[in-house]
């Protein structure tokens, strides 16, 4: 029969079987306290931790084994602010980017704006000149009884129907960008066919003048004559061409697609060439028709002026048209237009 020496010396092993199991749950760090004679019970917790616990003479022991990786989660809660600055930044970046496209594009139009108002100054100061030039220093205008005087008509209307109407015709589109496109058509042909009808009388008033002076004066003989006589015709063929295109039905969409390019060229190219021959025309009239030109005379500096804003003229018109910036974008109400062809 063993002897109570014997049993404790049992128990003893037994203890240290259960803490060397024990031990394998438990955390290296975490130290446990282990009486001889105590009896330890294992109890695994669900989730915030893991302990050991010990009896000894009837009070129990607690050891905690495992706890929750507190940085992960402070990883984790640190993150959640970062993914929502994050996304909200992604929502403004498009919103910054839309604005600096908004600013920039009204930038563009203030600038166009500006140019467009300083292109009709322009244009009426030259229109001013001419009507001062030919009544202070030509004697005005007249009719058929006096062929000097109804030549005056022909500087006045080819200034304002080949050079001024011409232009606007040509920037009407970007200059009333709001209209609707059918209305700017009727508008662009309605101006090319005040600019023909103005350029008519004023190349009927030239021939006149020549034949009915004494003694006549030869017709189309300067390259004055033969660079207006092109920017009438171009301009003649530009309007029939474009009417029957554009405003008349009759084109298929394809004739008018491809078209449509040339129409722009030769119509700039109509009022360049308008320009160079206005100039040329100024220059002749100022040779034959001011004795002291070479003096610096009052008319003589006053046709060099009309020259100048004629040039400045045509180059603004040049420029407001062929910019890509300043072009026309189509609005909500560009609907069907005279055709039937939605545009």
């Amino acid at each position: 029969m063993p002897s109570e020496n014997d049993k404790d010396i049992e128990i003893g092993n037994k203890v240290e079987n259960v803490v060397a199991v024990a031990s394998d749950n438990v955390d290296s760090a975490t130290p446990v306290a282990v009486a001889p004679t105590a009896v330890v019970v294992v109890a695994v917790k669900p989730v915030a931790e893991q302990s050991v616990e010990a009896t000894t003479n009837g009070n129990t022991v607690t050891a905690p084994t495992a706890t929750v990786n507190k940085e992960q989660e402070q990883e984790q809660q640190q993150q959640q602010p970062k993914q929502e600055t994050g996304g909200l930044q992604a929502n403004i970046e498009p919103m910054q980017q839309s604005n600096a496209g908004k600013m920039d594009e009204d930038a563009t139009l203030t600038n166009f704006k500006v140019l467009y108002v300083v292109t009709q100054l322009c244009g009426l100061t030259m229109i001013i000149l001419v009507g001062c030039w030919v009544g202070i220093h030509f004697g005005g205008v007249g009719g058929t009884d006096n062929p000097k005087l109804e030549f005056n008509w022909h500087p006045l209307f080819m200034t304002i129907g080949l050079l001024f109407l011409y232009g606007n015709s040509i920037l009407v589109y970007r200059g009333f960008r709001n209209v609707r496109k059918k209305t700017l058509k009727l508008a662009h042909a309605g101006i090319h066919l005040t600019a023909f009808v103005l350029t008519v009388i004023a190349l009927i008033t030239v021939f006149d003048s020549h034949n009915l002076a004494n003694p006549p004066i030869p017709n189309m003989y300067s390259l004055h004559s033969w660079m207006g006589m092109g920017a009438v015709i171009v301009f003649g063929l530009q309007y029939v061409a474009g009417f029957t295109a554009y405003l008349a039905p009759g084109w298929r969409e394809a004739l008018k697609v491809a078209y449509m390019p040339l129409h722009i060229y030769f119509g700039l190219f109509g009022f360049v060439l308008a320009i160079a021959s206005a100039l040329m025309g100024i220059t002749e009239k100022a040779i034959f028709a001011i004795p002291d030109y070479s003096s610096f005379s009052s008319a003589g500096v006053m046709a060099n002026t009309i020259g100048c804003f004629y040039v400045i003229f045509g180059a603004l018109v040049v420029y407001l048209v062929t910019e890509g910036s300043y072009k026309r974008k189509p609005i909500p109400e560009d609907t069907v237009l005279l055709t039937g062809v939605n545009e």
